[in-house]
C-alpha cells in the first residue's frame, strides 16, 4: 500500500486563526441560506397554505406593476428577515475569505482561485436576488437553487482541502475517484431537477405513486418542459397555468431519483470495501441516499407538508456534501 503523507504543513493546520474560522462560518451560513431559501420558495408557492390545494400556485399581482409575487402573503416576515441577514453575513464572510486568501497567496498550499470563484458565485446570487420576487421566470429560481448548492459544495471542498490533514491511499481503484465525481454530477443534476419542479409549480402535478395518471407525453410537451426561457402564464384569477409540461417535469424528477439511488448505492458498495475512513463515508452516503426518496414518497403521501418538503431539500444538500467528501478522501492533496 502506497500512502501520501498527511498534509501537516497546510497553512491552515499550522497557523489556524481567522481564515479557517471564516471558512467554517461561511459554510454554516451558506447551509442556512440554502435551507431558508428552500423554505421561502416552498411557502411562497403555496405549499402548506390553509386552503390547500386551491391556494397552490396562486399569483398576487401588484397593482400598477408588471412584477408579481407568488403567495408572498403566506411567507412569514421573520423568515424573510433572517434570510436577508444570513445572506448578508455570508457575503461579508466570503469577502473576508477572498481577501485573506489573496494576502496569504505566497503560502505554497494557499488556494486563491477557489475563494475568488466563491466570491463570484456570491455576487451572482446577490444579483439574482433582485429577480427572486418574479416567480413567472423559472430560470431565476433554478439559478438561485443551483448557485446556492454549488456555493455550498465549493465551500465544503475548500474547507476539506485546506483544513483537514489527509493520508490518501494511492492503491485505491483508479475508477473510484471518477465514480465519485460522476456521483457529484448526477446528484447536482437531480437537485436542479427538483428546483425545476418547484420553479414550474409542478409539485402537485403528479399525486399518484409511481405513475402520473397515464398522461401522454409528446415532443411538444418535452420541449416546453425544459425550455429555460419560458415564462409561466397566469389565468385572470391569479392561478398559474399548469398542464402536461408540469407532469413531464415532475416525472423526470422521479426518474432522476431512481437513477441517483441505483448509482449511489453501487458507488457505496464499491467504496465500502476499502479502508475504514472511506467505509465510514460510504455508510453515511448510503443512509442519506435511502432517506432522500423515502422523504419524497412520504411528502407526496402526506399531501406535501412544508416540513417534509423542506427536509427533502436539506437531505439533498447533505447528500451532495457527503459525496464531495468521498471525492476529497480519494483525491491526493494538491489536485
Amino acid at each position: 500500500m502506497t500512502l501520501i503523507s498527511p498534509n501537516t504543513h497546510s497553512p491552515l493546520v499550522r497557523e489556524g486563526g481567522l481564515y479557517p474560522l471564516l471558512i467554517h462560518l461561511a459554510l454554516a451560513l451558506v447551509f442556512m441560506v440554502v435551507i431558508l431559501s428552500a423554505y421561502l420558495r416552498l411557502v411562497g408557492s403555496g405549499l402548506g397554505c390553509m386552503e390547500w390545494p386551491d391556494c397552490y400556485a396562486v399569483i398576487k399581482t401588484k397593482a400598477g406593476s408588471s412584477g408579481s409575487l407568488a403567495a408572498m402573503h403566506l411567507v412569514p416576515a421573520w423568515a424573510t428577515v433572517v434570510h436577508r441577514l444570513t445572506a448578508s453575513a455570508l457575503g461579508i464572510a466570503v469577502i473576508g475569505i477572498t481577501l485573506m486568501s489573496i494576502y496569504r497567496r505566497k503560502h505554497p498550499e494557499q488556494p486563491v482561485l477557489l475563494p475568488i470563484m466563491i466570491l463570484g458565485l456570491t455576487v451572482l446570487l446577490s444579483l439574482l436576488g433582485y429577480k427572486t420576487p418574479s416567480p413567472l421566470l423559472p430560470w431565476v429560481t433554478l439559478c438561485n437553487l443551483a448557485g446556492g448548492m454549488a456555493m455550498l459544495a465549493t465551500l465544503w471542498w475548500l474547507r476539506q482541502r485546506s483544513a483537514s490533514p489527509l493520508m490518501v491511499n494511492k492503491d485505491h481503484p483508479r475508477g473510484l475517484r471518477l465514480g465519485a465525481l460522476i456521483g457529484i454530477v448526477i446528484i447536482f443534476i437531480q437537485i436542479s431537477l427538483g428546483g425545476w419542479v418547484s420553479a414550474n409549480f409542478a409539485a402537485i402535478a403528479c399525486t399518484d405513486i409511481p405513475g402520473c395518471g397515464g398522461e401522454p407525453w409528446t415532443a411538444v410537451s418535452l420541449r416546453e418542459s425544459f425550455d429555460l426561457t419560458r415564462t409561466l402564464a397566469v389565468m385572470p384569477n391569479g392561478k398559474v397555468v399548469t398542464g402536461t409540461a408540469e407532469k413531464v417535469i415532475h416525472m423526470f424528477h422521479r426518474g432522476g431519483a431512481l437513477v441517483v439511488l441505483i448509482y449511489i448505492v453501487w458507488l457505496c458498495w464499491r467504496a465500502a470495501r476499502l479502508d475504514r475512513l472511506i467505509r465510514r463515508t460510504a455508510i453515511a452516503i448510503f443512509v442519506l441516499v435511502l432517506l432522500q426518496p423515502l422523504l419524497g414518497v412520504t411528502a407526496i403521501a402526506m399531501n406535501l407538508p412544508i416540513i417534509a418538503v423542506t427536509a427533502h431539500n436539506a437531505i439533498a444538500a447533505l447528500l451532495l456534501l457527503s459525496v464531495v467528501n468521498l471525492y476529497h478522501h480519494l483525491t491526493p492533496t494538491g489536485k
